[in-house]
């Protein structure tokens, strides 16, 4: 059985534009759903699988459960084959491509057959498209758009994204090779992807090249130089790096590391007299002994000063004793108190932070002073119930004036406050500048929440002279979060590295917002690894009764 979590929700997701496109959106969305849901509880799938308790996880009922054990099974389903029977393949490349979508590919479709993208674009230059029904001389000039920057730019990605799709390659190469990794960027954790890479080992190029050619968002596939290069309904390109397997320590690490670590490798070899690419080296580990190196993570491999580090310290996922920034549905959260503390101890922590959003956030169901002192007694419960540490806190909001959302007489009863800006994004950098030291000086102990308020590839960081705000919290009681939300990923590994040379401590959070948000726990660490943060540097490693004390506000 193939339990690949990214593989499966891209198959749903597959499945839900298909559904999409025969007009059916109520099951499109389900399907979506699910996708989602999948992701979430990435952890959790395989047990679930085995013990047929699928419907355990949100938005999926006993039918969606069937496909995906089929999926899980055998790598496809009945009906995702018919589907793709009966919808051509250019018709799910203009559905995924912006400014299009599902309801105008299905409208060309019905009136132009399976054309392909160069043909369409001829006719959008031709002033062909508009005279079609539903369209117009603007959204003519759109798709042209559209099928142009495909062609010239592909498509960048959000990380979470771009292992989705990476996964899926990898698990549909799998049984044609010897083994196949997701490499690149992707495997170095950068938050925004432009190109995918995968690593091969196999004895028949021509074999990945057809294999490859089958997968369903995979439009076309060229020989560039030894690289096997295909380009994804999206626009995105995959490089496939193929291998003998006794090669295969050099071939990961070239296309893992970014162009300067791979130099540094080359430099390194060079020195040895030898060729990286002639070494016997069947993987990464053996690879770097051949060069007299440890083996350097994959977050690190930047091509600064990874050589020369001492890396064995670095935070690994397994030293978190505690989820940070925790909602629930006292706010905007999917489950309840005694819901998440359970996750949390299921996945061995000690302890779980409630922090639903302050009063400010109504739009998030933000609790007043009088809801906050009512929930104490369900942390209580939950507690109780559990048998690990629930603090009771708040994730409160930064005002305009610097001012954070907790009621003074409150701050005392609380086990800990995370102070984040949700509102007032366009401010400029003086005025944020301001409003962020004035909170980072209350007299109290709090962490500063997603810090910059990004949402990859939807909305850029708020404006603000980082320097001066990293100068007021290092000389006040505070601590930085770094956000796990794949949507976030703040504050960035740059940003981390200048706070980090001011001794600001660090706390490593999840966002959650769901018991399978707990999971992003693992993309707060692979930030923090990516700056070079050990253990020491990050609160939530330590023991939970001392961590309790060190994140009291008073």
């Amino acid at each position: 059985m193939n339990v690949e979590p990214a593989a499966i929700a891209a198959r749903l997701r597959e499945i839900a534009i298909y559904l999409h496109l025969e007009g059916d959106r109520f099951r499109a969305k389900a399907y979506e759903k699910a996708a989602r849901s999948v992701e979430a509880g990435a952890a959790s799938l395989p047990r679930l699988l085995e013990q047929q308790q699928l419907t355990e996880l949100p938005y999926i009922g006993d039918s969606i459960a069937r496909v995906i054990e089929e999926l899980a099974r055998r790598g496809t389903v009945s009906m995702l084959d018919h589907l793709r029977a009966r919808w051509p393949q250019v018709v799910v490349e203009l559905a995924l491509l912006p400014k299009v979508g599902v309801v105008r590919a299905r409208a060309l479709f019905e009136a132009l057959g399976p054309l392909d993208l160069d043909e369409l674009a001829a006719m959008c230059a031709r002033g062909e498209i508009r005279a079609l029904k539903g369209f117009s001389k603007i959204s003519e000039a759109k798709l042209l758009d559209a099928i142009t920057n495909r062609h010239t730019r592909g498509e960048r990605l959000a990380l979470h994204e771009a292992r989705e799709l990476s996964q899926s390659l990898a698990a549909h190469l799998a049984p044609s090779c010897v083994r196949v990794e997701v490499a690149g960027p992707v495997r170095r954790w950068i938050e925004i992807v432009d190109r995918l890479a995968l690593a091969v080992a196999a004895d028949d190029r021509d074999a990945i090249e057809q294999r490859l050619k089958s997968h369903p968002f995979v439009t076309g596939v060229a020989l560039e130089g030894e690289t096997l290069v295909a380009t994804l309904a999206k626009g995105t390109a995959c490089d496939v790096h193929v291998c003998a397997p006794a090669g295969y320590g050099w071939c990961l690490a070239a296309a893992t590391g970014s162009p300067d670590h791979v130099e540094l490798l080359r430099r390194r070899a060079a020195e040895r007299g030898v060729e990286p690419g002639s070494l016997v080296t069947p993987d990464e580990p053996s690879l770097y002994r051949a060069l007299d190196l440890p083996w350097i993570p994959p977050e690190v491999r930047d091509g600064t000063d990874e050589l020369e580090l001492d890396l064995s310290e670095l935070v690994e996922l397994k030293d978190l004793t505690g989820a940070f920034h925790c909602h629930t549905t006292w706010s905007d959260g999917r489950h309840s108190v005694e819901e998440m503390a359970a996750a949390a101890k299921a996945r061995g922590l000690g302890l779980i932070t409630i922090t639903d959003h302050s009063a400010a956030a109504s739009y998030a169901g933000g609790l007043d002073a009088m809801r906050l002192r009512d929930q104490a007694i369900e942390i209580e419960d939950a507690a109780r119930a559990t048998g690990i540490r629930v603090l009771r806190g708040t994730e409160a909001d930064i005002l305009a004036d610097g001012t954070i959302d907790v009621p003074p007489a409150l701050v005392g009863e609380l086990d800990v406050i995370i102070a984040s800006v949700h509102q007032r994004y366009k401010q400029d950098a003086d005025a944020t500048t301001a409003r962020l030291i004035a909170a980072m000086r209350q007299p109290y102990f709090k962490i500063w929440g997603h810090a910059l308020g990004r949402l990859i590839l939807r909305r850029d960081p708020i404006p603000v002279h980082l320097d001066r705000v990293l100068d007021a919290i290092a000389e006040s009681r505070a601590a930085i979060e770094l956000n796990g939300d794949p949507h976030r990923l703040d504050l960035a590994p740059e940003h981390v590295r200048a706070a980090a040379a001011r001794g600001i401590p660090f706390v490593l959070s999840t966002d959650a917002h769901s018991i399978g948000n707990l999971d992003y726990a693992a993309n707060a660490v692979a930030m923090a690894r990516r700056a070079r943060l050990t253990r020491r540097q990050i609160l939530n490693t330590l023991p939970p009764d001392e961590l309790a004390r060190r994140v009291k506000p008073s």
